[in-house]
């Protein structure tokens, strides 16, 4: 209403002073004003308006894009109609914006229809918020019009999975990848592990009818196998985890990391489980492709949290696991800060398993200023450990490939 007063102001004081000092040609003044101020009394407010938007899709792997459009109808008013959305940060815009004015003019209505593209550049669940419309009238002579349309719209990005195949050294290539190095998937014992529920490919007889019958969900029998393979992993999520910045921290990379690695494992019948530090949240080991979908899930909503919780803690929370032919694999961002609880953690593996555990150290500084300094600071930590270690960077290829030459 700032815009009424001046109008007014400008009015009524060339016609003031033109009665004050008997100079009627300074009422002339008063003409432009008058006429804008009369001309905008007789148009109202954009109001009226309906939005229409659409995603291409809502599912993307990271760095893929996807086009977001929207129709924008105003009927009635005379104004500036502005329209736009709020993207999540992790959701990059790369082409159009999201954001536009648009000029509503008297008798006629506002057709309009814009686009943008943007591109996920980290996995998770992101926002598109609803489509914010306002109309201003030119000179702000009333309230202007205010509405939200469409749902929120939730995009989910998620790791792409390398195929190790396709990424596998000359070296490894003329050699080949392990077989059956050590049995893989054994025979069921009649040691009860757990009852869990079923997936395809189960045998009938391994159901519990008592407990399905009960809960009416299907529930099968797990028994230990006997001489079968396990990878334990336990991944951290940590404030350690944070370093990076917000693209690239290292647990994003430890996911883009696990991710190829866990599928290789299962598709080659081997056993996984994975405990995720600082949630305290667990996946039993369990074999089979199809239980890719589990891990897939979990290692896509796992985020960094402020909880502590030290690798000797976890131990203790999984000793139930760490029977049999069991490897565990530690992933971690080694530091001056962790080392101490780190190796208490690998020597409780050790004396739990009697297997070496692995660590696998997430090395994301080659980006800083010190990033040279800091990498062979690290490398004289995994030094000082002594215990088998590999390092994976942002190219978490040649990490995946490196972790297979020594658990295999």
């Amino acid at each position: 209403m700032n815009w009424l007063r001046w109008f007014v102001l400008f009015t009524f004081l060339p016609l003031v002073l033109s009665v004050l000092t008997g100079a009627i040609s300074i009422s002339y003044l008063a003409l432009l004003p008058a006429s804008v101020l009369a001309f905008s009394l007789l148009f109202e407010t954009p109001s009226g308006f309906s939005v229409e938007r659409t995603v291409e899709k809502t599912g993307l792997k990271i760095g893929e894009e996807t086009e977001v459009k929207v129709k924008l109808n105003v009927e009635r008013g005379t104004g500036i109609v502005l329209v736009g959305d709020v993207v999540s940060p992790a959701l990059e815009i790369v082409d159009g914006t999201n954001r536009h004015v648009f000029f509503k003019l008297p008798e006629k209505k506002l057709d309009v229809e814009y686009s943008y593209r943007v591109r996920a550049i980290k996995r998770g669940s992101h926002t598109i918020s609803p489509v914010e419309v306002e109309g201003r009238h030119f000179f702000e002579l009333e309230e202007p019009g205010y509405a939200l349309f469409s749902e929120e719209v939730r995009i989910t990005a998620s790791s792409k999975i390398m195929n190790i195949k396709r990424s596998t050294p000359r070296r490894l290539g003329r050699q080949g990848f392990p077989q059956v190095t050590r049995a893989r998937m054994g025979v069921s014992s009649t040691d009860f592990r757990e009852i869990r529920e079923y997936r395809p490919g189960d045998p009938m007889r391994t159901i519990n009818w008592k407990a399905t019958a009960r809960l009416g969900v299907p529930l099968v029998n797990e028994y230990e196998r006997e001489g079968s393979l396990i990878f334990i992993f336990y991944v951290d999520a940590s404030d350690s985890m944070a370093v990076g910045g917000f693209k690239e921290s290292a647990l994003e990379v430890a996911v883009s990391f696990m991710l190829p690695l866990v599928s290789y494992l299962l598709n080659r019948g081997y056993r996984v489980g994975l405990y995720a530090l600082g949630h305290g949240t667990l996946i039993s080991p369990v074999s089979g492709s199809d239980s890719l979908s589990t891990f897939t899930r979990f290692l896509l909503s796992l985020g960094m949290t402020s909880t502590e919780e030290s690798l000797s803690l976890a131990v203790e929370r999984t000793k139930r696991l760490l029977k049999g032919q069991v490897v565990p694999v530690v992933v971690t961002n080694l530091t001056d800060s962790n080392l101490t609880s780190i190796k208490e953690g690998l020597k409780k593996l050790l004396t739990k398993t009697g297997n070496a555990p692995v660590l696998v150290d997430v090395d994301v500084y080659e980006d800083l200023s010190a990033g040279k300094l800091v990498s062979l600071r690290k490398k004289s930590l995994r030094e000082e450990l002594a215990f088998p270690s590999v390092t994976v960077t942002k190219d978490v290829r040649k990490g995946v490939l490196k972790l297979l030459e020594v658990i295999l």
